[in-house]
């Protein structure tokens, strides 16, 4: 009788079993930058399949996949990402702009000559583990003064708005659509200064994808894509 209550159970385990790996493999995994992580992350918790995302700089993320990682989908900024990147992963389609920008605290206008003469605090992303702190760096190098700033580096753009709203630094190069995320209470401005620079963000999928897993992370870009322009749609609307 024993012997019959243990294959029982063993064959309830089994199913259990079977049912909690089928149900992992429903789930979309998706590496995420950081930049992007409060609107995507909201839209993937109402999406109808549990999405499993790993949010970080886009360097960081990349350089993941690069040593063997394999999400089913990467949304990152597509800006001088290395070419071993593209082994597994092949680019889909664009999802977003976000212009960079100057901001401060200084009641008057204020530019990069004024903060570096001035020995004023500049906060950036690393340039080695985020393609906003890539760009923010070349931006200083075209610079004249750019080698004698002094700067207050964090690991990627959402780190950047956390040391901001922190009160940590009073001059930052960011992306102009995390501006809103800055607590009012500080008074941080918008430079006039033109950068005339922007960083695009696109999906990559993974090359090795079934074609059924491939038509299901298809259907989540299509439906983050409508998301988005519906957000956009109300914005202008108001």
């Amino acid at each position: 009788m024993n012997k019959y209550i243990k294959i029982l159970l063993l064959l309830c385990s089994c199913l259990i079993f079977v049912s909690c790996s089928n149900q992992n493999q429903e789930d979309l995994n998706i590496f995420l930058a950081a930049s992007l992580s409060s609107q995507v992350e909201k839209l993937a918790d109402d999406y109808s399949k549990n999405i499993n995302i790993d949010s970080s700089g886009s360097y960081d993320l990349s350089n993941k996949i690069i040593l063997g990682a394999a999400p089913d989908l990467a949304l990152l900024a597509n800006y001088n990402l290395k070419n071993s990147f593209f082994k597994n992963f092949k680019f889909y389609d664009n999802y977003f702009d976000n212009e960079l920008i100057l901001i401060h605290k200084k009641n008057d206008e204020i530019d990069l000559n004024n903060i570096c003469i001035n020995n004023l605090e500049l906060g950036i992303a690393d340039p080695t583990r985020a393609p906003l702190g890539k760009m923010s760096n070349e931006i200083l190098n075209e610079n004249r003064c750019n080698k004698n700033y002094n700067l207050k580096v964090t690991s990627n753009a959402s780190a950047l708005i956390n040391m901001i709203n922190l009160n940590y630094v009073d001059n930052a190069i960011i992306y102009k659509n995390d501006f809103s995320k800055i607590n009012n209470d500080l008074n941080f401005s918008m430079s006039n200064y033109n950068f005339d620079k922007k960083m695009t963000y696109a999906f990559f999928i993974n090359n090795n994808l079934e074609i059924e897993r491939k038509t299901e992370v298809i259907k989540f870009i299509n439906y983050l894509k409508v998301q988005k322009n519906i957000l956009s749609t109300d914005k202008s609307s108001k």
